[in-house]
This record gives C-alpha cells, sequence and structure tokens, in this order.
C-alpha cells in the first residue's frame, strides 16, 4: 500500500491528538466507564495545598510541643536537680527542631507558587534556632552546682540568651501566597499552630 499523502497523515495525528487530549472529537466506546486509575498528585501542581500546608505545619509541631513543655523547678529544690530538668528540656527542644527539619524536607513540592520559597526560609530558621538553642544549652552544661552564684550567673546568662531567639513564623511565610493563606485557614495542623501562637506561654 503506498504512504498516505502528508496532507492526510497530518489529519489524523490531529484527530488523535484531539481524542487523547478529550477535545474535539466525540466517539462512542463500549464498555463500562471507570476512574481514572492514577492517584491524585501528591506534591507540585495539581496536589491539594490543603494537605500539603498541613504537612508543612504538621512538621513544625515536631519542635514546638517539647518547646512549650517547660519545665517545673518546685519539685527540684537542688541546683543539681534544676540542672538536669533545663538540660533535659533544651535537649528535647532540639530533637524537635531536627526531626521538623527532616519533616519538612519531606513535605514535597508546593502546589502553587511561593510555597517552596517559604518552607525554604523556614528551614533556614530552624536551622538557625538548633544553632542557637545548643550554644544555650552549652552554657547550661557548663554551670557549677556546686557554685551558687556562678550557677546563677551562668544560667541567667542562658536564659537571656534564649530569650531573643525567634522561632519561624510558619503561618505568616505562608500568608505570602493567597491560595496557601486559604488552605492554611482549613488545616488541622496550621490551626493547632495558630493556636499555640495565640496562647501566652504556660
Amino acid at each position: 500500500m503506498p504512504p498516505a499523502p502528508r496532507h492526510r497523515r497530518l489529519a489524523l495525528a490531529a484527530v488523535l491528538s484531539a481524542v487523547l487530549l478529550g477535545t474535539g472529537c466525540t466517539a462512542t466506546v463500549s464498555g463500562t466507564p471507570t476512574a481514572d486509575p492514577a492517584p491524585a498528585p501528591t506534591e507540585g501542581p495539581g496536589s491539594d495545598p490543603v494537605l500539603w500546608v498541613d504537612r508543612v505545619c504538621g512538621s513544625l509541631l515536631t519542635f514546638t510541643g517539647p518547646a512549650l513543655a517547660q519545665p517545673q523547678f518546685g519539685d527540684s529544690p537542688n541546683l543539681p536537680g534544676i540542672k538536669q530538668k533545663l538540660t533535659d528540656y533544651l535537649n528535647g527542644i532540639i530533637t524537635g527542631l531536627q526531626q521538623s527539619r527532616s519533616q519538612l524536607g519531606q513535605v514535597g513540592r508546593s502546589p502553587v507558587g511561593g510555597g517552596d520559597e517559604a518552607v525554604t526560609r523556614i528551614n533556614d530558621v530552624l536551622t538557625e534556632l538548633e544553632t542557637d538553642i545548643t550554644a544555650a544549652k552549652a552554657k547550661v552544661d557548663s554551670a557549677d552546682p556546686d557554685d551558687p552564684q556562678e550557677f546563677l550567673a551562668t544560667i541567667t546568662d542562658a536564659e537571656t540568651q534564649l530569650g531573643k531567639i525567634s522561632a519561624p513564623d510558619a503561618l505568616a511565610d505562608l500568608s505570602a501566597s493567597p491560595r496557601l493563606q486559604k488552605a492554611a485557614a482549613k488545616a488541622a495542623n496550621c490551626q493547632q499552630l495558630s493556636a499555640q501562637n495565640s496562647s501566652p506561654p504556660g
């Protein structure tokens, strides 16, 4: 059979494209219609922005939980006990920060513009926060419970250093994108994070 003329080949290609893309031609197909077996994307364009921001906020809850669980010193009247409670508290925050950064790295690509940049900014703040808290913990670790005056001065210095630290405001970063801001308003983890931000420390 001789090859089809060029204009006919182009016409067949156009019809095929129209069928594949669902634009233009219609056809009757026998059989029972079924849903598209391809799952919805979990990251990038086409994915659910609510689920995406929920993962971002959830990653931050991993460290805000330990950070809000401030130690009570009423049952630790001695200086070694106070030092141990402070050490355990800061260790919990540092571990939470490391886990937060790990989870943040697994949230996937943002479904809308601006989200990936927000995640980068949040991760940078988490990294800096971990460095600062590790430095404050080193001061606590160096405090000598056998020297009450030196111990108080060192702990006060560490407390002052901790007071200068700023935690990441993920909701503010995400609000740079109107779509992500609306998604955050529907995401359970973001609402929990917002409630923590608005509650006075216990």
